[in-house]
């Protein structure tokens, strides 16, 4: 278990609906009550770090705590960034945790392994010899519960095809990650039971990075997806075709994380014959 950055002070002011909020094995610096928090069950979040002057972007998703710090007006100390940065940075790395970015950053990215959860912390401190408040972030890295079950027979037969958000892989990588497996059998499931009918299964990314290199990345993911059902579902290759479109058919805005989120998937579309 990480160890405390010190004893927890300023409870009383804390705001109503914030209390226990912070994550319960790192907390604040003294003198500092909780303003404001954004917590949920499941929230993905890309952490963006600097080091050597290059940026750096990891995106994680899990269990998710968003948590604001305003100093106390009694509090006479002057607390720099700098104090708050090696307060957390210590913590860490008694944790056997790692410190990805540069010293100096004004949004410091740690990750640790605490009670066996992947743990990635943002810390947003900017850059003061007396700051007034700063904020966290923390993501413990955990598969989202899926609570939507799509009917693939239903959706098929009425749209002639069905987005699938339950196939997952590496970042930026065509890689199928092991919680993929269920969204898989769903389609094996279908196959297996629809032995007439052949697909086509089609790759789409955000518009994030490079348009060519996109493209790229939606027609590699669908052809692992086509590879997984043959090797695994023993699916015949030729009921199977793949491609990819990339960014070229969203189906919410690229401007906002939610909306990108939808718009990385897998589409299984019926083929005519």
């Amino acid at each position: 278990m990480l160890v405390v950055l010190i004893n927890l002070v300023g409870f009383a002011q804390d705001t109503k609906r914030c209390e226990g909020s912070e994550p319960d094995y790192i907390n604040r610096m003294p003198g500092f009550y909780i303003s404001d928090c954004k917590n949920s069950d499941y929230n993905e979040m890309d952490f963006i770090y600097y080091e050597k002057g290059k940026a750096n972007k990891i995106h994680k998703g899990g269990k998710y705590y968003e948590v604001w710090y305003w100093k106390n007006t009694d509090e006479t100390r002057q607390i720099s960034s700098a104090q708050v940065r090696a307060n957390y940075t210590n913590a860490i790395l008694k944790a056997k945790g790692k410190v990805l970015s540069s010293e100096d950053s004004p949004e410091p990215v740690f990750t640790a392994s605490i009670n066996g959860k992947e743990v990635y912390i943002s810390l947003a401190i900017g850059n003061s010899s007396d700051i007034k408040n700063y904020h966290i972030y923390v993501v413990e890295v955990e598969q989202m519960q899926q609570d939507i079950v799509i009917n693939l027979e239903e959706a098929i037969d009425r749209d002639g095809k069905v987005a699938l958000y339950g196939i997952l892989f590496d970042t930026d990588k065509s890689t199928i990650k092991p919680e993929s497996e269920k969204a898989l059998q769903q389609i094996i499931v279908y196959l297996n039971e629809h032995p007439k009918v052949n697909i086509i299964v089609v790759g789409h990314t955000d518009m994030t990075g490079e348009f060519a290199h996109n493209i790229k990345l939606s027609k590699d993911r669908a052809e692992a997806v086509t590879d997984y059902l043959i090797k695994t579902g023993k699916i015949d290759s030729k009921r199977l075709a793949s491609d990819g479109v990339g960014p070229l058919s969203p189906v919410s805005t690229n401007e906002t994380e939610d909306g990108k989120t939808l718009n990385r998937r897998v589409e299984i579309v019926k083929k005519l014959k």
